[in-house]
């Protein structure tokens, strides 16, 4: 109890534990999701055909989203005391991003469940139902449009780790390049591609919670000065 009481020790663990967790609960969610397809008939119809698959995906990525937000306070906190303008930016850029792509989630992942599980008048009722609220402007435009304002903050965020030398050059890389291979993909409706970037992503956010979870609740408190940083091909 006394480690749960130690609040510097118990967010540092929080963290650290996140910034593992959200991407790897992000992949599994991607890897089960049944295929993604641009017309929503399509779409329905995948759904109708892989309801537990539809409902599972999203459930994870859902928990994912809610992991995220600890995560992303996490590098915001390793950018407190150098290149501090793009931790605030980032990490806000970031929050935004993960708010609205919850509202997608929460739309496409749940109404899209229980249109593809209509039947009858009801279908039709549900099919007009997700077609609004997945293609209307006033649903595209701030929803859609605002949830790439997680890529942009994770390269923002990227950029300040790299900076201010805290992680490894490949490290902040990986954050950065595979924010926006996901985005690419997820726009694109290319699941494979959207996996990928999960994984770099992924691979990128184990190798900083790794850090934070092994490191000492001192180092924690203060921006870190990785001692093996090695700049980028080309840079100084």
């Amino acid at each position: 109890m006394s480690r749960l009481s130690d609040s510097h020790h118990f967010r540092k663990t929080v963290a650290g534990v996140c910034m593992i967790g959200a991407p790897l609960l992000l992949v599994i969610g991607m890897v089960i999701h049944p295929e993604s397809k641009t017309d929503v008939g399509e779409q329905l119809a995948v759904i109708a055909g892989n309801m537990d698959e539809w409902y599972m995906a999203h459930l994870i990525v859902a928990i994912a989203l809610v992991l995220a937000v600890p995560a992303v306070l996490g590098l915001m906190h390793m950018l407190r005391e150098r290149e501090v303008a793009y931790g605030h930016v980032g990490g806000g850029l970031a929050m935004l991003g993960l708010l609205a792509t919850t509202a997608i989630v929460a739309i496409e992942g749940f109404v899209g469940w229980q249109a593809g599980a209509a039947t009858g008048s009801d279908a039709a009722a549900m099919t007009a139902l997700f077609e609004r609220v997945t293609e209307s402007t006033g649903v595209v435009i701030p929803i859609f449009v605002m949830s790439f304002a997680f890529t942009l903050g994770m390269v923002f965020l990227a950029a300040g780790l790299y900076r201010a030398r805290a992680v490894q050059s490949w490290t902040a890389a990986m954050l950065g390049l595979g924010s926006l291979v996901v985005a690419i993909g997820s726009a694109m409706a290319e699941d494979t591609v959207a996996i990928i970037g999960a994984a770099v992503l992924m691979v990128g956010f184990v190798q900083v919670g790794r850090m934070v979870l092994t490191e000492s609740d001192e180092d924690w408190e203060h921006t870190p000065e990785h001692s093996g940083f090695r700049p980028l091909a080309g840079t100084r």
